[in-house]
């Protein structure tokens, strides 16, 4: 028996019957600088290590159609499908260096240009489907891709109308359209369109003699940052900036060979690609993308997922709607009062924070089987562990995952660190630690600058500095924002705000341009006040703001059922169309005072940052108005420009 069977048949022992980690744990305290033994230096190198594990496994599965069953490859067909596209993309000219552009939604497609564009040397920049054309014409232009991946015909047509006329401007390489559909509207004369399966066709019929790329320091993707203000930077991700992070945390967490996960967080995002994709096939995870993102619990379901990555907003629905599920009946509020009850006395008692904590006890297993094990059953029944980042996590959501039995593990990061700087989970049982984002990662130090920050009332806040293998080469074509962030040491500045407590774990308290001083002096950090509103039915979104005011005010967009439904049952009566009941004083006044009862009090909120006005506005935010980034975060100079007719006319 090999090394390696000894330890992986330790594992299985340990992890009970046949599951079995991938890889072993690594050691925190080797060289992080660069690759050492077998450890892969390229991500298709990592994709073959997979390949020769788990090669007759399941590795991506996915719906054709709606009401279709699931199609899936094995990981050895995964890698013929990637060899079969390498070839592909070399006879458009990419080669060693050289950039490939994607305009789609997850799927087999992006995973296979991904790996094959790194099996060459090249690096693979991907954007969102809906992105405004003028952002993928800027980071066409930046980046000046030899060949664009387009998801259908609809994009094509909006990638037409935004860029030049001139054959000239265009990759190169041309365009290689998915789906079945031919083109609608051509690129100009000279520019090719070749659908997928001609051009998978062509890679498979063809012979290369090239072997793989093999540079651990090379530029393996490029990740645009859809900044609030300003055009796009593309952060510079070498192989080791993202293999670094994936190994760090590899047999970390609760996910073995041959688990299934349910991917819809965008590949196109940092958090997403690199562990929604490339740790969960580094792990022998059969990764299954969601076809509908409205259905994400009924896909779930099907899939049975043993982890479920996703963003603060999926938690806070999920929490929100099983509470209101909850209130429908007498009968219900009793029984989901009891299973809370014990739950919380069962989770108190093992002193544990974040991981899932068994049912003890008579009453307290019979109110898990007839109240958590039934919302178990809404993801699967199979669910092990959440991993939820790219914002702050409510503490209350996060407890209510537990109590429902998941574990339940914020992480930390920024596409600048390849993402992960800090997590709970990570550190075993028992190691997570409840409003922290845990420890910093295997080879990643973290630094506290207090210069930068001048509360008297919280000295050892200051801005988080990340230093690491995971910190990015820099931002493409741009010296001076690059010099703007990173050290002379070699340190990333995240333009984060937090503190290291005494145990290690790091406290994220928001970003450090989007503090506030009231005018008594006092400093306010919205962002974790903001999450906390919305852990509220009655509010989707929401900004607190309140610079050179003596109180604070809210601009939120509710919930249209909710609210209307609430001010019924309160008796207030109202007329007029969804965009004039917004702007009733009355309907604004009583809101308010809902908040402040239910969602804004004690010890969350500090009496000065309690608001005294709110602001309604009956458009959601979207990146169709120009409110969110393509990731979801909102544009603070928009909304308020939007809005800067009722700010005004708020008393200070």
């Amino acid at each position: 028996m090999t090394d390696f069977d000894k330890w992986n048949y330790f594992s299985g022992v340990m992890a009970g019957n046949d599951m079995q980690w991938a890889w072993p744990k690594a050691d925190a305290h080797r060289d992080w600088s660069q690759p050492r033994g077998d450890d892969p230096r390229t991500l298709y190198q990592m994709l073959m290590q997979s390949v020769e594990r788990f090669a007759d496994m399941p590795c991506i599965g996915w719906v054709q159609e709606a009401g279709m069953p699931r199609t899936n490859l094995t990981y050895a067909e995964f890698a013929s499908l990637v060899d079969a596209v390498s070839n592909g993309l070399r006879s458009k000219g990419v080669i060693p260096g050289e950039r490939v552009a994607l305009i789609t939604d997850n799927c087999f497609e992006w995973a296979a240009i991904a790996y094959a564009t790194n099996k060459i040397g090249a690096a693979y920049t991907g954007m969102y489907t809906h992105q405004h054309g003028e952002d993928w014409k800027f980071i066409i232009g930046d980046s000046t891709p030899t060949v664009i991946v387009v998801a259908d015909t609809g994009v094509l047509d909006r990638l037409i109308a935004n860029l030049s006329e001139n054959a000239a401007d265009w990759p190169s390489g041309g365009i290689i359209l998915l789906g079945d559909d031919p083109a609608n509207e051509l690129p100009p004369d000279g520019v090719e369109v070749q659908n997928w399966k001609d051009f998978v066709s062509a890679g498979r019929a063809a012979k290369s003699d090239e072997k793989p790329f093999d540079d651990f320091k090379a530029l393996a993707t490029l990740i645009y940052t859809s900044g609030t203000t300003g055009n796009p930077k593309g952060v510079m991700l070498s192989n080791w900036n993202l293999l670094s992070n994936i190994i760090a945390v590899q047999s970390v967490f609760e996910i073995y060979v041959g688990d299934r996960n349910a991917a819809f967080l965008p590949w196109a995002h940092s958090f997403g690609s690199t562990f929604d994709l490339h740790y969960m096939l580094r792990s022998g995870v059969h990764i299954n993308l969601i076809s509908d993102l409205t259905k994400i619990a009924d896909e779930c379901q099907e899939i049975k997922p043993a982890c479920l990555l996703a963003v603060p907003r999926v938690w806070n629905k999920f929490h929100d709607r099983v509470n209101s599920q909850f209130q429908t009946s007498g009968f219900k509020r009793f029984m989901s009062g009891q299973a809370k009850l014990y739950a919380a006395k069962r989770i108190k008692k093992s002193g544990v924070d974040c991981d899932a904590v068994p049912a003890k006890g008579f009453s307290d297993k019979l109110f898990d089987k007839l109240v958590w094990k039934k919302v178990r059953a809404r993801f699967g029944g199979n669910l092990r562990f959440a991993l939820s980042g790219a914002a702050a996590l409510s503490p209350d959501v996060a407890s209510f995952v537990q109590q429902v039995g998941f574990a339940c593990y914020e992480g930390y990061g920024l596409t600048e660190t390849s993402p992960l700087v800090s997590a709970n989970g990570w550190m075993g049982k028992g190691g997570s630690k409840l409003y922290t984002v845990g420890k910093p990662v295997s080879g990643v130090k973290v630094s506290i600058d207090t210069s930068v920050w001048d509360d008297p009332d919280n000295p050892d806040y200051g801005e988080i500095i990340v230093h690491g293998p995971n910190v990015m080469q820099g931002y493409w074509n741009n010296p001076e924002a690059t010099a703007e962030v990173m050290t002379e040491d070699g340190g990333f500045r995240t333009g984060d705000l937090g503190l290291l407590d005494d145990d290690g774990y790091l406290v994220i308290t928001g970003r450090v341009k989007s503090q506030f001083k009231l005018e008594n002096g006092k400093y306010v950090s919205p962002a974790p006040l903001e999450e906390n509103l919305k852990l509220s039915p009655l509010i989707e979104q929401c900004v607190l703001d309140g610079r050179n005011r003596t109180c604070t005010y809210v601009i939120a967009h509710p919930n249209k059922e909710v609210l209307l439904n609430s001010i019924k049952a309160a008796g207030l009566t109202v007329s007029g169309e969804w965009e004039e009941i917004c702007k009733d004083p009355a309907v604004c006044s009583w809101l308010l005072d809902e908040l402040r009862e239910n969602s804004i009090s004690e010890p969350t909120w500090k009496g000065y940052e309690i608001p005294d006005a709110l602001i309604l506005d009956p458009e959601e935010w979207s990146t169709d108005n120009d409110l969110l980034t393509p990731s979801l975060k909102v544009k603070l100079r928009n909304l308020m420009e939007r809005h800067e007719e009722a700010i005004n006319a708020l008393s200070s």
